[in-house]
C-alpha cells in the first residue's frame, strides 16, 4: 500500500486566510486525489501525525478527513487508518448488488441526525433540554381549539386546497404585523410555508447551486446546516460574539469571495441567544448592498425579544429575504411559517414550493388566522413573561449547582442558554455523563459548519416544567463535578 510522501504531498495552509483551516486541508487533499497525485489505495497519515506536522488541532484534521469520507474520496477502517478510495471515490459495484446500494452519501455535513434530534419527543426518563419548543404554560390550546372549531365549520377551508401563496387573510395579517415592526411589506410579498425550515430549503435550492459558497454564523441553527449540506453548498462560518455576527469578518470575506447569500439569525440567535446590535445590522446591510449579495434573515424568535429591534428587512427590503414561523410563538405542530422576498426571488420560491406540497394546509391557516385576530397578542405577552421567569430560575439554579468556571451567554431572552465549559471538560464527555445521570442536551459541535464547539453546549429552557428545569440543571452540575474530579 502506498504511503503519502513527505513533504511534497503535505497540504499547505494560510493562517491569515478567512477560509477555515480544515477546509483548506480538505480542498488540497481533494484536489490531489481527483488529479491522481494521490492515487487509489494511498494511505494518508494518521490524524494526529498530520495535525502535528501542520501545527493544528487534531479535531481540525478529523473534520477535513470526515468531509473526504462523505465525498467518497477516502475510506477509514479501524486498525488500517485512512486511504484513498477506489477510483477517486467511485465504489466498485457487483452485478449482484442493486445499483442504489452503492449511491454515494448525501453531503449532509457532520451531524446528519440533528434535525431528528431537534424534533424528537421521546428521551426516556431523562430530563431533556434538547427541543426548542414553547413551554407548556402559557398554553394556547383552549383558544386555539376554539379557532379551529370555527374554521372547521366552513367547508371552504376543510374541503379545499387553497392558493399556493397562502390563505389571503392570513397573508394580510402577517403583512400588517410586519409593518407594525417597521417593515414595508405587502400581502402579495408573503408566501406561507409548511414550516420555516421549508423556506430555508427553498432558498438553498433557488439561489445557489451545488458547490457554491455561502456565509453562515458559527455557531448557527444545525437544521440550516443540514439543509445547506444536502444542497451541496459550501458554508463559510463567521464568528458570533455578545453583539451578534462579526460583521468585520464578513467584510474580509467579501473582499475576495462572492458567496451566493448570507444566512443570519440577528434576533435571539440560536443557539447563543444574543441579538445583533444596531451598528452591526447597519454595517451588514451596507456590505450586502455594496457586494450585491442577498441576506437570508431567519427570525423565528424576533417577536419575543425585549426590547425588540426592527428586522433587517425593514431597512433593506430589496436585499433581505425574511423568514419566520408560528412554531415558537404558538406551536411547532402547526407547521406554518412564512417568507418574504423581492418579487423576482418570490416567483422562484413559489415555483419551488408548488413542486413540494402545492399549498400549505388551508384549514390550519384559517385556524391560525382566527387565533391571530382574537388571542395571539395576549398569548405572546404572557409567553415573554414566562421566558423571563424561566431564565431567572435557570440562572439561579446554575449559580447554585455549577462551578463558576462555566460561562453562559444568552442573557437577552429567548429559548436557550449557550454554555462554555473550561478547557479540561469536553461537551461530548459531559453529555455522556449527564445522560447517565438523567439529563440530556445538544453538544456544541452540531452548531458549527467547521470545527468548533468542543466545549460548548445548548440548554433549551422551555421544554420542561420549572421544577424539572432546576432538577435537570442540578444533575448536569453533578456530572460536571464528576468530570472535573477526574
Amino acid at each position: 500500500m502506498r504511503e503519502l510522501g513527505w513533504p511534497a504531498a503535505m497540504p499547505t495552509i494560510d493562517r491569515d486566510s478567512i477560509v477555515p483551516i480544515y477546509q483548506q486541508i480538505y480542498e488540497e487533499l481533494r484536489e490531489a486525489i481527483l488529479t491522481g497525485t494521490l492515487p487509489e489505495s494511498t494511505r494518508l497519515p494518521p490524524e494526529r501525525t498530520l495535525a502535528e506536522k501542520l501545527s493544528v488541532n487534531r479535531s481540525t484534521v478529523v473534520h477535513a478527513y470526515r468531509e473526504l469520507v462523505v465525498d467518497g474520496l477516502i475510506e477509514q477502517r479501524v486498525g488500517s487508518g485512512s486511504r484513498v478510495a477506489r477510483s477517486a471515490g467511485q465504489p466498485a459495484r457487483s452485478a449482484d448488488v442493486p445499483w442504489w446500494i452503492t449511491l454515494p452519501p448525501w453531503r449532509i455535513g457532520s451531524f446528519p441526525q440533528v434535525l431528528g434530534e431537534l424534533a424528537a419527543t421521546e428521551h426516556g426518563d431523562r430530563i431533556s433540554f434538547v427541543p426548542g419548543v414553547p413551554p407548556l404554560e402559557p398554553s394556547p390550546l383552549a383558544e386555539l381549539a376554539k379557532s379551529f372549531e370555527r374554521a372547521a365549520g366552513d367547508s371552504d377551508f376543510v374541503l379545499s386546497y387553497g392558493d399556493s401563496e397562502g390563505h389571503l387573510p392570513l397573508r394580510e395579517a402577517i403583512a400588517a404585523r410586519m409593518r407594525s415592526r417597521g417593515c414595508t411589506v405587502d400581502a402579495r410579498e408573503v408566501l406561507v410555508l409548511t414550516g420555516s425550515t421549508q423556506g430555508i430549503t427553498l432558498v438553498a435550492q433557488s439561489l445557489a447551486e451545488p458547490g457554491d459558497e455561502i456565509i453562515v454564523e458559527g455557531p448557527t441553527y444545525p437544521g440550516a446546516l443540514q439543509i445547506f449540506g444536502i444542497a451541496g453548498l459550501r458554508a463559510i462560518p463567521v464568528a458570533v460574539d455578545a453583539d451578534g455576527m462579526r460583521v468585520d469578518h464578513v467584510e474580509a470575506i467579501l473582499r475576495t469571495r462572492r458567496p451566493r447569500f448570507i444566512y443570519t439569525m440577528p434576533s435571539l440567535h440560536n443557539p447563543t441567544g444574543v441579538t445583533m446590535n444596531a451598528d452591526r445590522r447597519e454595517r451588514l446591510l451596507t456590505l450586502a448592498e455594496r457586494a450585491r449579495v442577498p441576506i437570508v434573515e431567519d427570525d423565528p424568535y424576533g417577536e419575543l425579544a425585549q426590547p425588540a429591534m426592527p428586522p433587517l428587512v425593514a431597512r433593506s427590503p430589496n436585499y433581505v429575504i425574511y423568514l419566520s414561523t408560528f412554531s415558537k410563538t404558538i406551536a411547532p405542530s402547526l407547521r406554518v411559517g412564512w417568507i418574504t422576498a423581492p418579487r423576482t426571488i418570490y416567483e422562484r420560491l413559489l415555483l419551488r414550493k408548488q413542486s413540494y406540497d402545492m399549498a400549505t394546509s388551508l384549514y390550519v391557516q384559517a385556524g391560525i388566522y382566527d387565533f391571530l385576530s382574537r388571542a395571539y397578542d395576549e398569548h405572546v405577552v404572557r409567553l415573554r413573561e414566562e421566558l423571563i421567569a424561566r431564565r431567572r430560575i435557570a440562572r439561579e439554579a446554575i449559580a447554585a449547582h455549577w462551578p463558576k468556571s462555566m460561562r453562559l451567554t444568552g442573557g437577552g431572552g429567548g429559548f436557550y442558554l449557550w454554555a462554555t465549559a473550561p478547557r479540561e471538560i469536553r461537551a461530548r464527555a459531559l453529555l455522556d455523563a449527564a445522560e447517565r445521570n438523567g439529563a440530556t442536551f445538544l453538544f456544541g459541535e452540531a452548531f458549527y459548519a467547521a470545527s468548533g464547539g468542543d466545549h460548548n453546549f445548548r440548554l433549551a429552557i422551555t421544554p420542561v416544567t420549572r421544577e424539572a428545569l432546576v432538577e435537570g440543571i442540578r444533575r448536569i452540575g453533578e456530572s460536571i463535578a464528576v468530570l472535573a474530579a477526574r
